[in-house]
């Protein structure tokens, strides 16, 4: 089994740009956050993926995103709305919580590539006009799923 640390090195991530919960109710969980634990301002950007896969299946899923910054690291929260995606199967097994973590990269293609030579699995991904994603089957290796992510720029 491929470790935590050659998945890091092999792939050549950089640090951590990104981290990413998944909520059943967004509106609510940026008020808490805001409120309460005085994080945001948060921003909700349409972002537009043409592309959805889900298991390298075509699909017509849908989700909404809240985002703030927490210094050198994005915060990113997530709502699934429409099926199938990684979000509805993470908030079926886990609940809320922590789901991802992100790096920007400039070459997701070719860091994909290296993905399949090392046999990690692509859960979902999807390519917008402004931003392509990759979600990495990481879970049993590092605690937690990594997330692929080549884009123009952070969100805030």
């Amino acid at each position: 089994m491929i470790t935590k640390d050659q998945i890091i090195n092999k792939l050549g991530l950089p640090a951590i740009s990104q981290i990413g919960m998944v909520v059943r109710d967004l509106e609510k969980v940026i008020k808490y956050y805001q409120d309460v634990l005085g994080l945001g301002p948060f921003v909700k950007p349409k972002i537009i993926f043409t592309e959805r896969y889900y298991y390298s299946n075509l699909v017509e899923s849908k989700w909404i995103m809240g985002f703030c910054s927490l210094g050198s690291v994005e915060l990113e929260i997530i709502q699934p709305i429409t099926g199938p995606t990684v979000y509805h199967d993470f908030l079926k097994e886990k609940g809320e919580g922590l789901h991802h973590l992100g790096f920007d990269v400039n070459d997701i293609e070719k860091k994909i590539d290296i993905c399949r030579n090392l046999n990690i699995q692509v859960i979902q991904n999807g390519r917008g006009p402004d931003a392509s994603f990759a979600y990495l089957d990481t879970e049993k290796v590092s605690g937690v799923v990594f997330e692929l992510i080549q884009r123009k720029g952070r969100r805030i």
